[in-house]
């Protein structure tokens, strides 16, 4: 079946993603599972395929976010079989709002990325406001923490309307790998401390501090699981002096593989020196930070009033400095068991993913209705 032959007495919600990856990322997959619970089958739109998804109830179409190819599609006959619309930001804000408008159906925006300030990206003028325009248009906005509510209003001027919070969590984490095996696989010292870097690499997300606290620490580890990692960086990372305590994944790993392998380290890394307005709110909505904790993983961030929680709750360190890492390494290694269990605690009761949830389905279904 193409995607022009849709049944008209099937239920469905197209759902616009700004990548392919993001298909199974927690935030999606929480909105996709309520739609799903609710008695919809699911359309998932990106610029380009979408892999790892085994659901029969959901199927998957190309897309491209574009002035082009909105004229040539926006008014095509298909888009009148859908029940809803939703999408995540903020290319796809532009396209699904358009559609939503013109069939009549409500639009519900995950609002993922609000990129203001020095993140407001290359798009013309005209698109941005597009985008903007798409999210006061959307019947609910849904971001990540709370502190992005505020940022999310001021950024597209939204009126009082709805605007929830679900994490960068998933409602039930997977089982965990067999550690022990695991580290005694990669010949990892039992005195060895394991720092976790996972998503993207760069300098402004901590891997010349990760490297500068490997070169004081020598019984730190370093288990790497990039996304979107050129050979060169690679090749780099190989000739620093600490390359043999590197641990990197060849390739990217799916989300629940890589949350699966999160308890193999002892501390990960939340590090965000990008001076954009959205990264100094970051809060629950780091799908790296929500992922270690809720595997019981303590984890050292930088200093901002959002990641305050990890403080009150024992399970992690604030840091601004490469020294002040290094630092928190060596205060945090003595204290790693009860930190880990603080940091289970901190996920059930205040990322609280499956609580969250309930909100979320409780507001998509009143929309629905």
């Amino acid at each position: 079946m193409t995607a022009t032959e849709l049944p008209p007495h099937r239920r469905r919600i197209a759902h616009f993603l700004f990548v392919p990856e993001l298909a199974n990322s927690p935030p999606n997959e929480a909105l996709i599972a309520a739609y799903l619970g609710l008695g919809y089958d699911v359309d998932l739109y990106a610029p380009g395929a979408i892999s790892e998804v085994s659901n029969p109830r959901i199927r998957t179409f190309q897309v491209e976010y574009g002035w082009k190819w909105l004229i040539r599609n926006a008014l095509r006959g298909k888009w009148r079989n859908y029940a809803a619309f939703s999408c995540t930001s903020e290319d796809p804000v532009a396209v699904a709002a358009v559609i939503a408008r013109l069939t009549g159906k409500p639009l519900i925006s995950l609002a993922d990325e609000i990129k203001s300030g020095t993140y407001w990206g290359n798009r013309s003028k005209r698109w941005k406001q597009l985008c903007q325009w798409g999210l006061r248009s959307a019947r609910l906005n849904i971001v990540n923490d709370e502190c992005r509510i505020a940022l999310l209003r001021g950024y597209a001027n939204l009126p009082d309307g709805p605007v929830i919070v679900y994490p960068g969590c998933f409602r039930a984490p997977p089982a965990a790998i067999d550690v022990a095996a695991r580290r005694a696989a990669l010949r990892v010292p039992p005195e060895a401390l394991v720092l976790g870097v996972s998503g993207n690499i760069s300098i402004l997300l901590g891997m010349d501090w990760l490297i500068n606290s490997m070169n004081t620490l020598p019984y730190c580890y370093a288990s790497v699981q990039p996304v979107n990692i050129d050979s060169f960086v690679r090749y780099l990372l190989q000739q620093t002096r600490v390359s043999d305590r590197i641990l990197m994944a060849i390739q990217r790993l799916s989300w629940h593989d890589a949350w699966a392998q999160a308890p193999f380290c002892d501390i990960g890394l939340a590090i965000y020196r990008y001076d954009a307005p959205q990264f100094q709110q970051m809060g629950i909505s780091s799908n790296r930070l929500c992922m270690f904790l809720a595997m019981g993983v303590p984890v050292i961030a930088t200093r901002q009033p959002s990641f305050q929680f990890l403080l009150d709750y024992d399970c992690g360190m604030l840091v601004d400095t490469s020294e002040e890492f290094t630092a928190a390494v060596e205060h945090m290694r003595p204290r790693l068991q009860q930190m880990k269990q603080n940091a289970l605690t901190c996920a059930r009761e205040y990322i609280a993913a499956d609580r969250r949830f309930e909100l979320l389905r409780a507001n998509v279904a009143s929309i629905l209705s």
